[in-house]
């Protein structure tokens, strides 16, 4: 994941991380009112793991989205470059991120373990940054205070 959304990311305050969590709740909702799966397969499926990586980084992108000041560039062209630069690497379109997640949520359980998974990444992630921070932190600390002997 790119690590200046996570840094945004990771700048957040409580309320919008729960914000965000109950608006994907409302969305798997009401998107899995019948316990059985009534969506064929798409032929261009995204594979489980890659949409779980997927929509762990659409999270940092709309949390950095959030933090972005609206007197910079407008967030609709800020949206738009950061998820096509998304979809590009991971080689797929709208459609089959659209139809993918689809499929994936008309199914309750298969729904709920797609967003545990992204949760966890992200939580995972997020885990991540705070110790790499920890240390360069502690390593330019430790490099302030060494003096060399020609500073006397």
């Amino acid at each position: 994941m790119d690590s200046h959304l996570l840094k945004i990311f990771l700048k957040m305050n409580k309320l919008s991380h729960i914000w965000i969590l109950f608006i994907a709740f409302i969305t798997l909702m009401v998107g899995c009112n019948d316990k059985k799966r009534v969506m064929e397969k798409p032929d261009h499926l995204i594979n489980r793991i890659t949409l779980v990586n997927i929509l762990a980084e659409s999270y940092l992108i709309e949390s950095t989205l959030q933090m972005t000041p609206t007197d910079t560039i407008p967030k609709e062209e800020l949206a738009r470059q950061y998820y096509k630069d998304l979809f590009d690497r991971y080689h797929i379109t709208n459609e089959q991120f659209e139809s993918s997640i689809a499929y994936y949520i008309s199914e309750e359980k298969s729904a709920e373990k797609l967003l545990n998974d992204a949760s966890a990444l992200i939580v995972s992630k997020k885990s991540e940054m705070l110790i790499q921070d920890s240390i360069m932190n502690a390593n330019s600390n430790s490099n302030a205070n060494i003096t060399t002997p020609n500073q006397e």
